[in-house]
């Protein structure tokens, strides 16, 4: 028995991964003052990973030095690295996707499906989004989240739920371009 959903939980009768991974998942879009010749926004791919992991580590970095910059310590010590397994797990959730642009990995949205958090039920819980540096501000991030958007209307998942930082206000502005409601980030965790 699995203890966490993936997207076969979501399908519809008849429906295959097969159909899912063929709908509109696989997005071009134009260039409109963008710079991109051919930005596609696709399901996660066992190929991405190495591009997935080069933008994890970049940003995770920048996290690390803002807070050393803003408050002279880390404190919220995150991972460097994700590993085989992690980005094995977003693969077969089948709702995480990348941004690319000539077979160069330029933005990740990793997601899962997940049955309830907190009052909702079905919900798609964007874990983590990001885009290299040198490609910000010019709609990835938002193609990414309308792609999560999709697929969560296509299986009925009616809300999407993420977390960020209060500090990260470029975050904070691409969820609510997004339509995100978003509120002040607050976490208790425990661990024995």
């Amino acid at each position: 028995m699995r203890g966490f959903p993936v997207a076969e939980d979501f399908l519809h009768h008849g429906e295959s991964l097969v159909d899912l991974t063929m709908q509109a998942f696989l997005r071009t879009i134009p260039n409109r003052g963008s710079g991109f010749e051919r930005l596609e926004i696709r399901l996660l791919r066992h190929r991405d990973y190495s591009g997935v992991r080069k933008i994890y580590r970049a940003v995770s970095n920048e996290y690390l030095q803002y807070q050393k910059q803003s408050s002279g310590e880390v404190y919220d010590p995150v991972r460097h690295d994700l590993d085989t397994s992690q980005l094995d797990f977003y693969a077969a959730t089948h709702c995480s996707f990348t941004a690319i642009e000539n077979e160069k990995l330029l933005g990740v949205l990793l997601a899962q499906p997940l049955r309830w958090i907190n009052d909702w039920s079905k919900v798609l819980w964007l874990e983590y989004i990001a885009v290299h540096s040198a490609h910000r501000r010019k709609a990835i991030g938002l193609a990414l989240i309308s792609a999560a958007k999709d697929f969560a209307r296509r299986h009925h998942i009616k809300s999407l739920f993420t977390t960020l930082n209060i500090d990260n206000e470029e975050s904070k502005s691409l969820l609510l371009k997004a339509k995100f409601d978003v509120k002040d980030w607050r976490i208790a965790s425990y661990s024995s």
